[in-house]
Formats: C-alpha cells, sequence, structure tokens
C-alpha cells in the first residue's frame, strides 16, 4: 500500500468516484470493495450494478494530467524498496486488475474517463507496436517507486467522458 501524497489524492478521488457512481442515471447499484483485502490486493475498489442487468468491477484512479496533457498514464511495474527481494518487482494494478473499467478522476476538467481494461491494454499494445513508448519513473512514496508508460489517447478506443460537480 501506499503512503503519502498520492494515497490522499487517490482516496480523495475515490470518494468523489463514488458519489458521482451512487448518482449516475444507468447505476442501481454501488458496492464500495475497498476494505475487502483481497480485493485491494486484486486492485478493484467498487461493483457497479446497472439497470441492463450487468454487473462491471471498478478499479478508481485519480491523474492529475488526464484531460489535459493527451496522455493516459499506464502503470507497468511496482517496485518495493523494503519488502523481501522476490516481491521487489510487481507487475502495475494497468497490467493485473481483473476489473472491468478503470475510472479516472481528472482533476483539472473536473470529468471522469471510464476506459474498458480491454481497450486499455489494447491501446497500450498499439502505441508500444508503433512507437518508442515514453516512459516516466514516478517515486510513489518512501517505500516504492513506479514505472509507466504515457499512452497518447488516441491509442485507447472508447474512453468515454462525464462532468463531474464537486
Amino acid at each position: 500500500s501506499y503512503n503519502g501524497h498520492y494515497m490522499e489524492v487517490g482516496r480523495n478521488a475515490e470518494e468523489l468516484v463514488l458519489s458521482w457512481l451512487s448518482k449516475f442515471p444507468k447505476v442501481i447499484g454501488v458496492e464500495d470493495l475497498r476494505s475487502l483485502r483481497q480485493m485491494r490486493e486484486a486492485d478493484v475498489d467498487v461493483s457497479v450494478s446497472l439497470y441492463d442487468g450487468r454487473v462491471a468491477l471498478a478499479e478508481i484512479k485519480s491523474d492529475y494530467h488526464l484531460g489535459i496533457s493527451g496522455n493516459v498514464l499506464f502503470e507497468i511495474l511496482r517496485l518495493n524498496h523494503t519488502c523481501e527481494t522476490s516481491k521487489a518487482c510487481t507487475l502495475g494494478w494497468s497490467a493485473r486488475s481483473p476489473a472491468t473499467w478503470v475510472l479516472f478522476y481528472a482533476p483539472q476538467v473536473k470529468k471522469v474517463c471510464r476506459i474498458a481494461f480491454t481497450e486499455y491494454r489494447a491501446g497500450l499494445q498499439a502505441y508500444t507496436k508503433e512507437q518508442e513508448p515514453k516512459v516516466i519513473i514516478t517515486r510513489t512514496d518512501n517505500i516504492k517507486t513506479t514505472v509507466n508508460i504515457l499512452i497518447p489517447e488516441h491509442y485507447i478506443k472508447g474512453m468515454t467522458w462525464w462532468n463531474i460537480c464537486q
């Protein structure tokens, strides 16, 4: 788990998106799964029941640059500086979450962006097949660093945006 600034920003985004989801017209139910250890470890935050009968699992993230930079962040690797060495590197949440959607809160534009994980990962594949990827490394907190790829938005099909009131 993370500590510090990124964790606080993420928690705020989760609360905001959960509140927004509970009022969204096509949603009949929202179940907060964050307190379940298995769901946290799987990188799933919420279960969303829709009026058409579908139930979707979603991971909620905040991306300060989304909607402004033209890129979407994809966490490919998480480095843990203090755990046993056999667990020092793990796949990032973008690669391992079994959720149906990632719901990004974009605070600069005050919007929520929904991306199906299948499209998110397909966008990563298309981008890295065509171009040398833009990789950024972020010191997440005092014990973790993440390795991320910035995917140009046009590589990700089906991004859906909604305004969000704060």
